[in-house]
């Protein structure tokens, strides 16, 4: 999840973003009562929480009808149930927000007794702030590679050398541009492209969501994709605990994840939780608990990475109504259903695999395979 912006639209249009877990839910569920659940589609949400609602969850308990409740040892405190479909073929989860929470509660569900997920199709859904230069607010990314952005040395711009680009550059190494030599196993992740471009050709054609504010504010930037209309988008995500903002950490950032996926990755989205979900899912996979390659990257863009002409950075972060928080969270449901109705419909179609053609796993190739990425 990000979402830096204060003042913004907290007042959202859509009748299903005020649709709170209902009290009438229950536990369905527990360890012992059933032989494990086998989900056919799985939600990850991650949760941007104000006042009673938990938005990146609520938005998909009416679409769905997720009035079943599963109570699983190890989720999060403030989201400790699974929510699911009365056959169960569909169900969400909320890790929590930030890195910690996300690794925990992916582990949790991933390695719980309740569940059997080995057939299951997953989406990684959430908000993300956007890259101008790569897509808009309100748009929709499914990603191909996630990075892990705050794996650096860091020290204070205004401290930095004369001739670096960046207070930022890789471990193990002396200068912005080298690739890092200290490696930790969660800089990178790569996920199936096929699957992805079979999820982005179901959500082609759908029409998403925008408002008022959100197209004025477009227009503050004099050049595209940032002043045109939202679209779905092939382009990846960075992962970082820190919420920020700006040209010069966006341009960095950017160098980074071409740097890190040999150029293949092009980084759009920033948010805080996906390398710490798919490390999860990864040992999931290895201990034969899920399929890594049937995971889908759903990132909608609730705020610009960076300014426009003529405003500050600080302003974009904190102050500026962006007016895409709302929209961005519409159009989660509205480019990730049919993915996920389509696996339940077809499910003939989905259950022996998706094949990959391209590499996916980490970076140390812990799945087999040599990584098309890195030295």
């Amino acid at each position: 999840m990000r979402f830096s912006t204060l003042i913004p639209g907290v007042l959202l249009t859509a009748a299903s973003l005020s649709a709170a877990a209902p009290s009438s839910h229950t536990k369905d569920h527990s360890h012992g009562d059933h032989s494990p659940i086998s989900p056919k589609a799985f939600i990850i949400s991650m949760n941007w929480s104000l006042f009673q609602f938990s938005y990146e969850q609520d938005i998909w308990f009416e679409p769905l009808k997720l009035t079943k409740n599963i109570t699983v040892p190890g989720l999060s405190p403030i989201y400790p149930q699974v929510h699911c479909t009365a056959d169960y073929s569909i169900c969400q989860m909320t890790t929590g927000e930030g890195e910690i929470n996300a690794a925990v509660s992916a582990t949790a569900l991933t390695f719980s007794p309740l569940f059997d997920l080995r057939k299951t199709y997953f989406m990684i859904a959430g908000i993300a702030g956007i890259n101008p230069y790569v897509s808009t607010i309100g748009a929709v990314t499914f990603g191909r590679f996630a990075v892990q952005l705050e794996l650096e040395y860091e020290i204070d711009a205004r401290e930095m050398p004369s001739n670096f680009s960046t207070g930022l550059w890789a471990l193990g190494t002396t200068a912005p541009g080298l690739y890092p030599t200290s490696i930790y196993g969660t800089e990178v992740f790569e996920l199936n492209v096929n699957l992805r471009d079979k999820a982005m050709k179901l959500a082609h054609g759908v029409k998403l969501n925008d408002s008022d504010t959100a197209a004025a504010y477009r227009k503050k930037y004099n050049y595209a994709p940032a002043n045109k209309y939202p679209t779905i988008v092939a382009c990846d995500t960075g992962s970082s605990n820190a919420y920020w903002s700006g040209e010069l950490l966006g341009e960095s950032f950017g160098n980074f994840t071409k740097l890190l996926t040999s150029g293949k990755g092009t980084y759009c989205a920033t948010a805080q939780e996906d390398n710490a979900t798919l490390e999860a899912m990864l040992r999931a996979h290895m201990a034969k608990r899920m399929d890594f390659a049937r995971v889908v990257l759903l990132r909608s863009a609730s705020d610009f990475d960076r300014p426009p002409p003529g405003e500050t950075t600080l302003f974009n972060l904190v102050y500026a109504d962006q007016g895409s928080f709302g929209i961005s969270l519409e159009n989660i449901v509205i480019a990730g259903s049919p993915f996920i109705k389509d696996v339940v419909k077809n499910w003939h179609e989905y259950e022996g695999g998706i094949a990959p053609s391209n590499y996916i796993g980490d970076i140390w190739g812990s799945l087999g395979g040599k990584p098309d990425f890195g030295q």
